[in-house]
């Protein structure tokens, strides 16, 4: 039987099954992948935007009270300590310094571009936050409906905490599960830094810091830009 010039090419199943068309190689899934990342990534921004057009809107959901109650409920031995220790590092000059020191422990290792990723990015992504924050103008959660354990300042809405842990402690984890080889030490420092990123927005409603709302917005925000960290990295690799 004759094969028509424009069939497309067949070629063989390595198990000696059913053959498949050059349509499913690699490079197909390649941009199938691709196609399904632009569309989560753009799901992400867009309830994002939608979040932060309704915390301008409003100061605070129903559902956030509740919700921050519940967490505020917790009563086990320790759990206070805990969460005022686990947003230290995010504090006053404190981020500062560790981005400064991770950005030189980068760069003597010899990992130039993960240094400059690092830094920079880390830099903006502070002004972003920052920049959103002014744009929502959302007030912080009020004595009167939640304990607030602290004196807080400026806007709410996104928490600057949960940002920055996002893509700062991100990246790092990123970087520790792409360069640092297989050890009994790996997985501590992996399992350390996700503790840290996922804690840090209980931290935050628990010390009547921020309302739920304003951590799923951060963790949104921080991890749209910790994508645009990655993307930047390994465009800079190649």
């Amino acid at each position: 039987m004759q094969i028509p010039d424009d069939a497309p090419a067949q070629i063989p199943d390595q198990d000696g099954g059913r053959p498949f068309t050059s349509s499913s190689s690699p490079d197909r899934r390649l941009t199938l992948r691709g196609r399904a990342i632009a569309i989560t990534f753009a799901g992400a921004l867009l309830a994002y935007a939608v979040l932060a057009v309704l915390a301008n809107r409003f100061p605070y959901f129903a559902w956030d009270v509740d919700l921050a109650r519940s967490i505020q409920s917790i009563a086990v031995p320790g759990f206070y300590r805990l969460m005022r220790w686990i947003s230290v590092p995010g504090t006053g000059i404190t981020p500062f310094v560790l981005v400064l020191l991770a950005a030189i422990a980068l760069f003597l290792a010899r990992l130039r571009v993960e240094a400059a990723v690092c830094g920079i990015g880390s830099g903006l992504g502070s002004v972003l936050d920052r920049l959103l924050k002014e744009l929502s103008d959302r007030p912080r959660p009020a004595s009167s409906l939640v304990h607030v354990l602290g004196h807080f300042t400026n806007e709410s809405f996104p928490s600057g905490h949960v940002f920055f842990y996002v893509e700062f402690f991100g990246f790092l984890l990123f970087l520790s599960w792409l360069h640092l080889k297989p050890s009994m030490l790996r997985p501590l420092i992996l399992a350390f830094l996700s503790l840290l990123i996922a804690l840090i927005g209980v931290s935050r409603v628990y010390l009547g810091a921020h309302w739920p709302s304003d951590v799923a917005g951060a963790y949104l925000g921080g991890g749209i830009w910790l994508c645009l960290m990655i993307a930047a990295y390994t465009r800079l690799r190649m």
